[in-house]
């Protein structure tokens, strides 16, 4: 049954997945990161403290966030503003650069030219040395959403996330976004994105709302 069919039989009220990326972090040499990556810099720690005023409203039931230490963080702020739990979870990690970890882009260019051609041919299929494609964060995060959307049916909560695990979100309820096109979304720093969820349909409310 699609959104129309729901609407015509009269909607009911919608599950609402608030979105938000963690940071900025302290990440001065500009490194590839994940888990556990860097801590939030202070300008992210004012940024998350402002967005959880912003979110006063919105009747969250939870917060969530990957175990890294910056959306830990950021997740912990939030919840704490706003006076209810969060619960980290490992699904919901960056996607692992393997031995790119913490290195420059200029320097995995430098060292791994092939590896670096072989990416730009398969954005979402190709893994790092050690690492993971998009394609398999997708495929370990998107379970985990879906179980916090059911979890939550017809309330409110937020998933503090990194890029490639918002996306994955974002195709829940725009499933013509297949993961080689993920990276046509910005996912911007402590702005919020909302999706709406009528059961298993879904809509996008507004992206990097500041």
């Amino acid at each position: 049954m699609g959104l129309l069919a729901r609407f015509l039989e009269g909607a009911p009220p919608p599950t609402r997945l608030y979105l938000t990326r963690a940071g900025p972090v302290e990440n001065p040499r500009g490194v590839l990161y994940s888990h556990p990556g860097p801590p939030l810099a202070d300008a992210g720690r004012a940024a998350f403290r402002a967005l959880a005023e912003r979110l006063a409203g919105a009747e969250l039931e939870a917060v969530y966030a990957a175990d890294a230490r910056a959306d830990a963080e950021a997740a912990a702020l939030v919840a704490g503003v706003l006076g209810v739990g969060y619960e980290l979870r490992a699904e919901l990690r960056e996607r692992s650069w393997g031995a790119w970890e913490g290195l420059p882009f200029a320097e995995v260019q430098r060292r791994w030219p092939r590896e670096v051609a072989a990416w730009t041919a398969d954005e979402a299929g190709f893994a790092p040395p050690g690492g993971e494609s998009v394609r398999a964060v997708w495929a370990r995060s998107q379970p985990v959403l879906k179980a916090l959307i059911e979890r939550h049916r017809a309330g409110a909560f937020l998933v503090v996330a990194n890029c490639t695990t918002s996306r994955a979100a974002l195709a829940l309820a725009l499933p013509f976004l297949p993961p080689e096109e993920g990276l046509r979304i910005e996912q911007n720093e402590a702005e919020l994105s909302l999706l709406r969820f009528y059961g298993g349909a879904g809509t996008l409310a507004f992206l990097n709302r500041p």
